[in-house]
């Protein structure tokens, strides 16, 4: 055969093998597929392995969680460890006065007791006992207590066991009211005006107090202690429902702070709290009695707006007991409004009847004075309370033997 046959013959057998075997096509491309198979297996592995951790991280820090709470909740009632006895002596102490202590107060006598204002007191004691009832010898402490005021209160007694843990217990003792203990009486002192002797009112009368002696007089009772109460409390005193110290006073003022300017001076440097009883009708706006209204010693009170006039019939000729009770009301409420106090009245003149008492209180007042002398005690009639004059002639012996 020659050259070129073998040459023919060659690439007709190549031909047929190619037929008879079929060749793998893009063989590259079948490796990339298990390549991609294979990265998104891992990223699965890797999600669920992250996710694994997250888990058991979360397990661990609630168990942890768990174990800081419940030893805390158990250190309050533990004794000391060889863990904190380097702790403070301030710790030590808290740690050894919480928890419960083996030892309790036992009350002796009752753990309720009533008694009428004014009588005397007398407290049954208190004892320490361990758990086991024994009686110890801890001493225990009453605290201070008042039972100068009707109404319900707690006396407290205290003692430290051995470990030092402070134990405690409490006796209720109710104070009823009483109006017959043998009050002192109060004195609700009644001045009018004050002047200086430089210069001397034309009108001079009884009714004027010089300062200088009206200086006297509050400088005694703040060198004396005396003690001022509220008109909140002056009713309580007169309903039986408190004791007022045996040096207690008010000082009262009437028809207004004009008259009493060089008076309040005094009261802010002895410190002497004192009631100006106002005829509002005096004031066009009742922002002119701002100046006194915010004076921390002067209570603004009322002395009604417009009944301090003549007009009635009864008494000195005051329009208070003429008037319908409908004008007597607009006019208490008015000064009210005023005053920006409804806690104490002076009737104008000294004038009152039982239907201007009942229309006081429905004003709202708790109490209301007159001009009739005498000193206040627990029983009178609120609305009807008598004062003491102040005459500007008298002397400071004087005073003190009319307050006394």
């Amino acid at each position: 055969m020659g050259r070129k046959g073998k040459s023919n013959h060659r690439r007709n057998e190549a031909l047929r093998r190619s037929r008879r075997e079929p060749v793998s096509r893009q063989p590259h491309m079948q490796t990339s597929g298990r390549r991609q198979r294979h990265r998104r297996r891992s990223r699965r592995l890797r999600r669920r392995r992250r996710l694994f951790g997250i888990v058991v991280v979360l397990i661990l820090a609630a168990g942890m969680a768990g174990i800081f709470l419940w030893k805390r909740s158990h250190t309050a009632g533990s004794p000391p460890t060889s863990e904190n006895k380097g702790g403070s002596k301030d710790t030590k102490k808290k740690d050894a006065q919480s928890g419960t202590s083996d030892y309790t107060i036992e009350l002796q006598g009752d753990s309720e007791v009533t008694v009428r204002l004014g009588d005397p007191y007398e407290d049954a004691g208190a004892v320490v006992k361990d758990r086991q009832g024994n009686r110890t010898d801890i001493s225990v402490s009453l605290e201070e207590y008042d039972l100068n005021t009707a109404g319900e209160h707690q006396l407290v007694y205290k003692a430290t066991d051995p470990k030092g843990k402070e134990i405690s217990a409490q006796r209720t003792v109710t104070v009823t009211p009483n109006k017959e203990y043998g009050a002192k009486g109060l004195p609700i002192c009644m001045y009018h005006y004050v002047y200086d002797a430089n210069s001397v009112p034309e009108n001079l009368n009884s009714n004027y107090i010089e300062v200088g002696t009206l200086e006297e007089e509050l400088k005694y009772l703040h060198e004396n202690d005396y003690y001022f109460p509220t008109w909140k409390e002056v009713r309580e005193y007169l309903d039986g429902e408190r004791i007022l110290p045996d040096k207690s006073i008010v000082l009262s003022f009437d028809d207004g702070p004009l008259y009493i300017e060089l008076a309040i001076p005094l009261f802010e440097k002895y410190q002497t709290p004192a009631t100006s009883f106002v005829i509002t009708s005096y004031y066009n706006d009742k922002s002119m009695l701002d100046p006194y209204r915010n004076n921390q010693y002067l209570t603004l009170e009322s002395h009604t707006d417009n009944m301090h006039r003549g007009g009635g019939t009864y008494g000195h000729g005051g329009i208070f007991p003429a008037l319908s009770k409908e004008e007597a009301l607009a006019d208490l409420k008015k000064s009210i409004e005023y005053c920006g106090n409804g806690d104490a009245l002076a009737y104008p003149f000294g004038d009152y009847t039982a239907e201007c008492e009942q229309t006081v209180e429905e004003a709202g007042f708790l109490c209301a004075v007159t001009t009739e002398p005498g000193k206040c005690y627990p029983g009178d009639d609120p609305y009807a309370l008598t004062r003491v004059r102040m005459l500007g002639s008298q002397s400071l012996d004087q005073f003190i033997s009319e307050i006394n």
